[in-house]
């Protein structure tokens, strides 16, 4: 059943009573707000965030640059195309409304985002800012959507102005020094386990950035008509073929420093996919029995995320590493992949047993969150690749909540 996974997470965070309700709420113009001076970081935020904000919505959103320019225009227009969404794009509005994203600037009523170096900051901006690492730029306008998504669906405000940095290299929140971010990286042979949400947002970061290295897409499944707002690097054109997730993200490294290729399989238990040497292996799947069976891959390190799926988790992110003394990745779903309790609102729409089944079947997948997790994951794989180590092996977040409550732990095998 070819569900909005968007409609379904508002309709399941607001309890409405129909799809076509929480279709409706999402019918609201966004308005990007930028400064004078543009700098490549700053391009590249307000593309992210257009990405997110033509996913997230589904009205207009408009421009606001005092100074034109013609590169962003030509990077936006490249979003909204593979978006499906030229029409909604208004480039150099005049227009302003109450849902307001601030750029590189902080500006009054509305929520703003900003990155130096490896570093992420949200509700304030920087005076002096250095060239940000792309995942930095990714984390930065997914919490910044995230809380301007909150309010404008749910009217949610405890935490909408909430200031916060957080630093992806070091892990670690807190006003600090941004560290400088380094282009010239070979990430190694890679494998990459599923294309949905968290493999489409890696693919994005991975793509704009100018690493080098071997990517493996692992995944099986085609492309259905609701993939184009969860995977925010889907195109539409690819969608509508459909063809294979895998190859359609495989495709996009052409030309690139990364070398990519699609593996067309479902990975089981025993799999020689798992016995191939990696020097990183990445789980960005949303199934329990999957990840199961990660345990024994033959990786210098294994990398996973995963993302809530219901009401009382809706919203979150799951980061973990796994090496050499780590905990398994099995211990932390062997008791079910769920992060809170399963809700138990279904909308009148689905009337029967069978529907409501199909309803509960569907993934709760928001965009800005996926593109958190590909933060974290492409971070990690940098991480690996330079030598740089952290403590941390667990990661929590709550996007829809106070978000600089980050769960950081260091969990070990007995």
């Amino acid at each position: 059943m070819n569900i909005s996974r968007i409609d379904k997470a508002v309709a399941t965070l607001r309890e409405d009573q129909t799809l076509a309700d929480a279709a409706q709420v999402r019918h609201k113009d966004v308005d990007i707000l930028l400064p004078s001076e543009l700098c490549p970081s700053l391009r590249l935020l307000a593309r992210i965030a257009t990405a997110l904000l033509l996913r997230c919505f589904k009205g207009a959103v408009r421009v606001h640059d005092p100074m034109p320019d013609l590169d962003l225009a030509t990077q936006l227009e490249t979003e909204a195309r593979r978006a499906g969404a030229t029409e909604r794009l208004v480039l150099h509005s005049l227009t302003t409304g109450p849902w307001r994203l601030a750029l590189g600037q902080e500006v009054d009523g509305a929520v703003s985002a900003d990155a130096s170096g490896w570093t992420a900051r949200v509700n304030r901006a920087f005076g002096v800012r250095e060239r940000a690492a792309v995942p930095a730029i990714a984390f930065a306008a997914a919490c910044a959507v995230a809380k301007l998504f909150d309010y404008a669906i749910r009217g949610a405000d405890r935490h909408l102005f909430e200031a916060w940095d957080f630093c992806l290299l070091r892990f670690q929140a807190g006003d600090q020094k941004p560290l400088t971010a380094e282009a010239d990286v070979h990430l190694g042979r890679i494998a990459l386990l599923g294309a949905g949400g968290i493999g489409s947002a890696l693919g994005l970061i991975l793509a704009l950035s100018e690493w080098g290295g071997e990517l493996h897409v692992i995944d099986s499944d085609s492309f259905e008509e609701p993939n184009l707002e969860t995977c925010v690097f889907a195109d539409i054109a690819d969608v509508r073929r459909p063809i294979r997730k895998a190859l359609a993200l495989a495709n996009a490294f052409q030309g690139h420093r990364i070398h990519a290729t699609e593996r067309h399989c479902r990975l089981k238990a025993n799999d020689p996919l798992l016995k191939e040497s990696w020097d990183a292996f990445l789980c960005a799947v949303d199934n329990l029995e999957t990840r199961l069976v990660l345990d024994d891959v033959n990786a210098a390190i294994l990398l996973n995320a995963g993302l809530g799926a219901t009401k009382a988790d809706a919203g979150w992110v799951l980061w973990s590493q796994h090496g050499k003394g780590d905990h398994r990745l099995s211990t932390l779903y062997r008791d079910g992949e769920r992060i809170g309790p399963v809700g138990s609102h279904v909308p009148n729409d689905f009337v029967e047993e069978c529907s409501r089944m199909s309803y509960l079947g569907v993934s709760l997948a928001l965009p800005f969150a996926g593109l958190v997790a590909g933060s974290l994951l492409a971070t990690s794989l940098f991480r690996r690749a330079t030598g740089r180590g952290v403590e941390t092996t667990l990661m929590q977040l709550d996007l829809l909540n106070k978000q600089q409550c980050v769960t950081l732990l260091t969990p070990r095998r007995p």
